[in-house]
């Protein structure tokens, strides 16, 4: 059972995945974890003004950030809503106050009276002895169990890679570990959480702060070689292991093996765990994502370019399956693909890239910007400054669009 969707317009927002979908349109989108929870904020406020102080303490856990910050979280949910700020039907600006949801909205049942009626649900499901049934959970799974339910949660909680969330998700997957010793999806889950923890937070402090948010950067900062490191890295090692002996063909298992081995500094096996994966299913965007910033850290940048071109590709075909999770990061990846262009020198291939994330992503800010940048440095000043028209009847003016040609490098 699921929580029904809240309804506004022609919009449905589905607060657990973060998509809204366009009943006119029939189109969904996939929002950032912060645009979502932003959303959620705003609707639960019940069209009360919510404060930006108060906004900033929901969504960034008292963590101070400027309104810098929540003025771009604001500005993605617009565009992703098609709203105007200058005449909002949605999101509304209420000056040196805050900002309220305006539309009406119907609202789905009582998180509480939900959370017991799934509680006494599941309760009758352990007492079926349905549970005994789930023997070994891949990609493949379709069975809508509570133990397959709490598994989406954690993953999705693991893809926000922010520290709270990955500890979350760890204390989820021990839990299914718990009562399925060898549940091959919770070992990979339980590896994977792991290492992120030694590579993004090397020190405990629940913040979004991450000292080292690659493998390629935590290796490079000696990070990985404490003894704590080593031996978390060890205990996630030997758990990958064991779930890759008892499913040899489950890609969550060779992928967690294979970022435990390149945390480790064993990127020849980081490699060939990866590729295992790949050849079982060549949609596999994690393993293409990883092997790409191997290839990175082995400075082999034609290597990184092309895994991270297939990594994009196949989050394209996957996003229908896995939208909460690709959605999110398909943009970034993009990003990172142009960067990796301009860095080799191809300009016009960059170009090509940024307009890529804007298709999927319209208004995002980094890759509009660069694109006016790019455009204008190549001498596209016409299609530049239609960018910037574009960008700025939805949103606040582009930086790029206020600087010269003479200014871009």
């Amino acid at each position: 059972m699921t929580i029904p969707p809240y309804q506004f317009g022609p919009w449905q927002f589905d607060s657990q995945t973060n998509t809204l979908l366009n009943t006119d349109q029939g189109t969904l989108t996939s929002l950032e974890p912060k645009v979502g929870d932003l959303l959620s904020c705003l609707i639960d406020a019940d069209g009360n003004v919510v404060d930006r102080a108060q906004l900033q303490n929901q969504l960034w856990n008292d963590r101070v950030v400027g309104e810098d910050t929540l003025a771009r979280t604001v500005s993605k949910l617009r565009a992703a809503l098609g709203d105007d700020a200058s005449a909002p039907n949605y999101i509304r600006t209420i000056p040196k106050r805050g900002y309220q949801f305006c539309a009406p909205v119907s609202r789905p049942v009582s998180d509480v009276s939900l959370r017991k009626r799934i509680g006494f649900m599941v309760a009758a499901v352990l007492m079926l002895g349905i549970v005994s049934l789930l023997l070994t959970l891949d990609r493949s799974a379709t069975d809508d169990s509570p133990i397959t339910a709490r598994l989406e949660r954690a993953d999705g909680l693991y893809m926000r890679f922010e520290e709270q969330s990955n500890e979350a998700a760890l204390a989820i997957y021990e839990s299914v570990l718990a009562s399925q010793p060898n549940n091959t999806r919770a070992q990979a889950g339980v590896a994977n959480a792991m290492v992120q923890r030694v590579v993004r937070w090397p020190e405990q402090r629940f913040s979004e702060s991450t000292s080292s948010p690659s493998v390629a950067k935590a290796l490079s900062s000696g990070q990985l070689n404490t003894s704590e490191a080593r031996m978390l890295l060890e205990r996630a090692r030997r758990i990958a292991e064991k779930a890759v002996r008892h499913t040899p063909n489950s890609t969550y298992a060779l992928k967690s093996l294979g970022f435990v081995y390149s945390a480790e500094g064993n990127l020849d096996q980081a490699i060939e765990q990866y590729q295992k994966a790949i050849r079982i299913d060549p949609n596999e965007w994690r393993s293409l994502i990883n092997l790409g910033e191997i290839y990175q850290i082995r400075q082999d940048p034609k290597a990184a370019l092309s895994h991270f071109i297939l990594a994009y590709d196949a989050m394209q075909s996957q996003f229908a399956v896995e939208p909460q999770h690709v959605g999110p990061w398909q943009p970034a990846l993009g990003l990172v693909i142009a960067d990796l262009q301009l860095q080799t020198g191809d300009r016009a291939a960059a170009i090509a890239w940024y307009q890529n994330v804007l298709e999927i992503t319209p208004f995002e800010p980094t890759a509009s910007n660069q694109l006016v940048l790019q455009l204008k440095a190549t001498g596209q000043t016409q299609q530049a400054e239609e960018v910037c028209r574009s960008y700025a009847r939805k949103l606040d003016p582009l930086p790029a669009c206020t600087e010269s040609t003479h200014d871009v490098q």
